[in-house]
């Protein structure tokens, strides 16, 4: 899992397809200056997952469509701009948004280095 500072915030950026199916699986808790970025991902799930999230999801452009909680055991369907998500602990949606836009995430991932 590749980490970037960016901030004030740590992106955590899976680099293998076990990373990303993994995901935030497995923690008790995510620390809240953390946020897991999905690019290219349209939906997520927290089945099986200790605590809530907060998703946000955003378009090709990186441009914020919507912040939502999602408690534990649910699923997150697909909606048609949804195009990149992130998601961070319960309550950071828009502390995470507010400080880091779509450009900036977009910067900080780079554009050379492509999921496997």
């Amino acid at each position: 899992m590749r980490r970037i500072e960016a901030a004030g915030w740590t992106l955590e950026v899976p680099e293998t397809h076990l990373e990303r199916t993994r995901g935030l699986l497995g923690r008790t808790e995510l620390d809240t200056s953390h946020v897991l970025v999905l690019a290219r991902c349209s939906s997520v799930h927290t089945i099986g997952m200790r605590f809530p999230i907060d998703v946000i999801a955003f378009d090709a452009g990186w441009t914020l469509i919507d912040i939502r909680t999602m408690l534990p055991g649910r699923v997150s369907w697909p909606r048609r701009r949804v195009r990149n998500v992130v998601e961070t602990a319960a309550g950071r949606g828009m502390a995470f948004s507010a400080s880091l836009d779509g450009r900036t995430i977009r910067g900080a991932l780079g554009s050379g280095r492509r999921r496997t």
